[in-house]
């Protein structure tokens, strides 16, 4: 099964098992701690799609583990940090997963090393997949390429549309 139809049956059907606590668990660890910009993890993959349509932002999906040491240090330094917080609640959906609890989503997007990020269109379209430990600045050069890649698909598909 390909990404986009497993997506949208993951999302369409809902079916994502543990997915709801291994966000509980993760989300603390991966919160800012500055008020505005404060990254507000979503909790289910099928509202964030749904909230990535309406919006029109791409969905950021970053994949971790508890056990993984760069994994607690992008935590800690990189999406804590007020300016890649700020870019994030402004630019995109985003989505915390486990790595161990999530492994079936894992396979389909094709992680292989923690921490990793995927960012995809609203569509599920792949827009960029990062792999590894990133600091701030790296972070947000990466955030602003998916952007960019997003924005790319959008001139291409309205191009290609009937007017």
């Amino acid at each position: 099964m390909d990404r986009r139809a497993f997506c949208h049956q993951l999302i369409g059907a809902g079916v994502v098992t543990g997915f709801w606590s291994s966000l509980a668990e993760a989300a603390p660890a991966v919160s800012a701690t500055s008020g505005a910009d404060k990254v507000h993890w979503q909790k289910s993959l099928r509202s964030a799609q749904k909230m990535a349509l309406q919006q029109n932002k791409p969905m950021m999906i970053v994949f971790g583990a508890n056990w993984c040491s760069f994994c607690r240090k992008l935590n800690r330094e990189t999406l804590a940090d007020k300016r890649v917080a700020g870019l994030i609640e402004r630019e995109f959906i985003p989505v915390y997963l486990d790595f161990d609890k999530e492994a079936k989503i894992a396979k389909v997007l094709e992680v292989e090393r923690l921490p990793c990020t995927v960012f995809l269109t609203p569509q599920a379209d792949l827009l960029l997949r990062t792999e590894g430990y990133a600091n701030a600045k790296d972070f947000q050069a990466a955030m602003t390429n998916a952007l960019e890649k997003k924005s790319e698909i959008q001139q291409v598909r309205g191009a290609g549309s009937p007017r």
